[in-house]
């Protein structure tokens, strides 16, 4: 099996392993792989073997700011975020990989993570009070490099519209929840990622359980329910920290979903999943309120249990 030989070269070759984890992530798309190492090694060898081997594979991001960033044709707003998010989410993979080999259960690690970014837009909002003007100032800075790079394609002017200032006024309510919902859910991926690789070589079956085992706390969901309401008056820190609690509530539903689904035979299983997972993207962000008020629903109503019985 080319994954296992793949996998007892990196664990053999530590230096070649460092290597590859640093150059692979200056080459887009495939660039993953360096922090998806890092997570494996993390998970399968050493708590500090992971951790150098993050910092390798987090490097070429920073060195590609500062190298090229400034100069880059797409606006600084846009390069600035994209940075961001691959480093931080690189930084929490690591830190989710730690907990998840100290034998801490999904559910405690996306909680945990949610609450860090609760806290990191709470702070934001407390150091920062005008954060939504700033956004609002950078959107347009934004929209106005987009339509000038528009205008110089298509030889003729573009000016801004009705929608493109209603877009701006809506995603300055929640760009700093957004970005750090991005962050988190970009490091639950790459660690899902880093964990079926573990799992399908030394433990097949297991990570399928684990994450049809999600269900939230009672008190993720009195706060979820409080921040429902918040939200619906107007407070502007609950309204930035939403997307971050649609992240977990999203992923214990899913989990939950999935549960479900194992009960079906498995000749129609994956055409069921398939098609629930296009309906979701289609119906956005309606279905995402529906997946988050499921497992609402299942902290108290424990379904898996209810099910098991039937």
């Amino acid at each position: 099996m080319w994954l296992q030989r793949f996998t007892n070269y990196l664990l053999d070759h530590r230096w070649q392993t460092i290597a590859l984890a640093f150059v692979i992530t200056f080459i887009p798309i495939i660039g993953i792989v360096g922090i998806l190492i890092a997570a494996f090694m993390t998970l399968r060898k050493s708590i500090a073997e992971g951790a150098v081997l993050t910092v390798a594979a987090t490097l070429p991001y920073v060195i590609s700011f500062f190298v090229a960033g400034h100069e880059a044709a797409s606006p600084e707003i846009v390069v600035w975020a994209a940075v961001s998010v691959a480093v931080f989410s690189n930084i929490l993979t690591w830190v989710f990989a730690v907990m998840l080999r100290r034998k801490a259960s999904w559910s405690t690690i996306l909680q945990l993570g949610a609450l860090t970014g609760v806290l990191v837009v709470s702070v934001i909002h407390l150091v920062f009070p005008d954060i939504a003007d700033w956004w609002a100032s950078q959107l347009q800075s934004y929209y106005a490099e987009a339509q000038a790079m528009t205008a110089g394609i298509l030889k003729a002017p573009v000016s801004p519209g009705d929608t493109q200032l209603e877009s701006i006024n809506i995603t300055k309510q929640y760009a700093s929840g957004l970005i750090v919902a991005g962050i988190l859910f970009n490091g639950i991926l790459q660690l899902i990622i880093a964990r079926w690789w573990q799992a399908v070589l030394y433990a097949p079956g297991s990570m399928r359980r684990e994450l049809q085992s999600i269900r939230l706390s009672s008190l993720a969901g009195v706060l979820f329910i409080v921040s429902l309401v918040l939200s619906y008056l107007g407070n502007s820190v609950v309204l930035d920290i939403m997307p971050i609690l649609y992240i977990l509530f999203g992923a214990a539903g899913l989990s939950l979903i999935h549960y479900l689904f194992r009960l079906m035979s498995a000749s129609s299983r994956w055409f069921w999943i398939l098609l629930l997972y296009v309906t979701l993207v289609i119906s956005l962000p309606t279905s995402m309120i529906f997946i988050a008020v499921l497992a609402l629903a299942d902290i108290w109503l424990d379904m898996r249990k209810r099910v098991s019985k039937v």
